[in-house]
């Protein structure tokens, strides 16, 4: 009986090993490069990295479960509220956001400030589609607005900028970055769509107009959501870079950092 009981308790660990995984990324993948400080190459360097990232770990990094996917990224809720003399106001709580796209994010650029430990990196996104539930009220000039269901909007050729603040770590494993925060910027948008489903109960006519009225007036409409998207996705960011970075030791990036 007690060995039964020690071959269980042996297995038990090993299952319990293989849940949590390894603490860091061990090995440095193919693709990321550790750039040099001061090399006259080290922003082609470090971009590339980044692209790396949302590429080669779109769907999640293998062996690490804590770090989920970036396509699509998944926001638990997105809410918004605006002033209700405004000639758009929309008072919205949106849940179980999905946005799809940013696999297919281009690195344009990036820097590394080595003295304040900031990273800028500036993608461009060919389309990006978030897919939510809805309820939300309002009014968009003289059109009130009352419903609630499925919706998404989506943007092509967005144009986002990344800022990440990180704190060196020392441990025995290595050095790594602890982000710190994540400020997302959407700076520039060539088109942006809407579609709510079930927003006058029903009424198609009224459905279609008012669909008519927010996609011809799209900049307004878009700028009206924008500072809570920004803030929803640099908080969700924040999440995924924090637990990436606690992972991958920063060396695998920049070969000085410390």
């Amino acid at each position: 009986m007690i060995i039964e009981v020690a071959k269980f308790l042996i297995i038990l660990s090993v299952l319990l090993s293989a849940v949590e995984g390894a603490r860091y990324l061990a090995e440095q993948p193919d693709f990321l490069t550790s750039c040099v400080v001061g090399d006259a190459n080290f922003n082609v360097c470090l971009t590339k990295n980044f692209q790396s990232f949302f590429r080669q770990w779109k769907d999640g990094i293998p062996g690490y479960n804590a770090v989920g996917s970036f396509d699509p990224l998944y926001i638990k809720r997105v809410k918004f509220a605006q002033d209700a003399s405004r000639s758009i106001a929309i008072n919205a709580d949106l849940k179980e956001v999905y946005v799809a796209g940013a696999g297919q994010a281009l690195v344009l650029e990036s820097s590394w400030d080595p003295n304040h430990y900031v990273a800028k990196v500036l993608i461009s996104v060919p389309k990006l589609r978030f897919n939510f539930d809805y309820k939300v009220k309002g009014h968009v000039v003289a059109l009130n607005l009352n419903g609630h269901g499925k919706g998404y909007f989506e943007s092509e050729n967005a144009l986002i900028f990344l800022e990440l603040a990180v704190k060196p770590v020392a441990t025995s494993d290595g050095s790594f970055a602890d982000v710190q925060s994540v400020k997302v910027s959407f700076r520039e948008i060539q088109q942006f769509r809407i579609q709510l489903e079930n927003l006058f109960g029903g009424n198609k006519d009224l459905e279609d107009t008012a669909h008519t009225l927010f996609n011809e007036n799209w900049r307004a409409f878009y700028e009206v959501l924008r500072p809570a998207v920004e803030q929803t996705v640099g908080g969700v960011l924040l999440d995924r870079f924090k637990k990436t970075f606690a992972y991958v030791p920063a060396t695998y990036l920049i070969k000085d950092f410390h």
